[in-house]
């Protein structure tokens, strides 16, 4: 879920006031986050974040819808804040992590809808069910690192939802709910290619 959620936020760069040229990004793995938060008991939200993950964001800004985002997440990266549900969610009930390791975003288009914001639209597959997937995506603007030897940051924020049954996990809908809230902030970093 976390690469899919970073996916997204990348196709705001459309937004991104430059002129017409091909943008090559990396994800700042130490300024990404690929959250996700879900009902408990219908009484709170529990959080969870993946923190590993590759991925690449190229951009032409001439034409934003045809971006390309692309991200895998490491499923057994997943931290929740308490090592025994980690343990569990890993299992074969919920992210059997053992048969799908991984979870993947690829963009399929993008739609800007402000000079800030836009819709980025992808695949994203999970315990190997692949569905169409949406994110609201905000550019939250572009600075130069003093401290990096890239020069230029680009700063993004996307929000999405799924129903986790529609990707076959549907353990525990009783006590857990089936919408999963998404949640990705990233900073990508300008490079060579």
């Amino acid at each position: 879920m976390k690469h899919l959620l970073f996916s997204l936020i990348f196709c705001v760069l459309a937004a991104v006031p430059v002129r017409a040229e091909t943008l090559f990004l990396d994800f700042d793995s130490t300024h990404t986050h690929i959250m996700f938060n879900v009902m408990h008991l219908g009484l709170s939200r529990t959080y969870g974040e993946f923190e590993a993950f590759e991925g690449r964001v190229v951009l032409d800004t001439d034409r934003p819808e045809s971006v390309i985002v692309e991200m895998t997440v490491d499923v057994n990266s997943l931290d929740s804040g308490l090592p025994a549900r980690d343990e569990n969610l890993m299992g074969g009930s919920w992210f059997d992590a053992e048969d799908h390791p991984t979870m993947t975003f690829a963009a399929t288009g993008f739609e800007q809808t402000s000079e800030n914001t836009g819709i980025l639209t992808g695949d994203l597959t999970l315990l190997g069910e692949t569905r169409s997937q949406t994110f609201d995506v905000v550019y939250n603007g572009t600075a130069t690192d003093p401290f990096s030897s890239r020069k230029t940051r680009y700063g993004f924020s996307a929000t999405g939802s799924l129903k986790r049954s529609e990707f076959g996990m549907d353990f525990g809908l009783g006590f857990v709910a089936d919408d999963i809230n998404l949640i990705i902030e990233t900073e990508l970093l300008a490079t060579d290619e």
